[in-house]
């Protein structure tokens, strides 16, 4: 539905093998003033799923993305401070999650979340298992919390990634990752091996890569 979800996209080019971008408090101001036009307001708060880190690179989207972020929120007008998470999104891992039923052994469900014991003692984070699989093993999504001003609880950080695995339009079931994550993939994709510059404004806030 257009009056609860809608989505907005724009890219830039960057210096080929670079992990982080340095225009990331352009788009993200551009985003903001998208959603003002949109909304009549600023966003309360800001969820960022980051994809593709390991966590040697969690640094750096402490020190260098966050400050992009809150640079960009400062370009806004009047006091605009809003609650901001980052959340490191890891799919190529080890880690399987299994449930017992009597004396089988099966896949743990979709929508089954771990956050203690296999969870590490150092960082917030939890695992997540969002497919049905036929065969094989299913493949929990290891979600890292590096940044959080906000007063979002654990369970509803855990419920909203979750929620977002079914928001995938090219698949009518779950996704291992929140859709934005392979919407971000896909317009990366059209960016650097077709258009070689952003998208026409009036694209911006439509599905075009898809």
């Amino acid at each position: 539905s257009s009056g609860i979800n809608a989505e907005y996209g724009d890219s830039r080019t960057e210096v080929k093998g670079m992990e982080s971008s340095e225009q990331l408090h352009q788009l993200m101001t551009t985003a903001l003033r998208h959603y003002t036009v949109r909304n009549g307001c600023l966003p309360e708060r800001i969820i960022v799923f980051r994809d593709g880190l390991s966590e040697g690179q969690f640094s750096l989207v402490k020190q260098f993305e966050v400050r992009q972020f809150e640079k960009a929120c400062i370009a806004m007008e009047g006091d605009y401070v809003p609650e901001i998470i980052v959340l490191v999104v890891q799919k190529r891992i080890r880690t399987r999650l299994f449930h017992s039923e009597g004396s089988e052994i099966r896949n743990a469900l979709p929508g089954t979340v771990l956050d203690h014991t296999v969870t590490s003692d150092h960082l917030y984070d939890f695992f997540l298992v969002s497919q049905h699989v036929n065969k094989g093993t299913a493949a929990p999504t290891h979600y890292i919390v590096v940044h959080d001003t906000t007063t979002l609880k654990p369970e509803h950080v855990q419920q909203l990634a979750y929620k977002l695995t079914h928001m995938y339009y090219n698949w009518a079931g779950t996704v291992r990752v929140p859709s934005v994550c392979l919407y971000a993939h896909k317009l990366a994709y059209m960016h650097g091996q077709h258009l070689h510059a952003p998208a026409a404004p009036e694209l911006k806030d439509k599905l075009f890569y898809l």
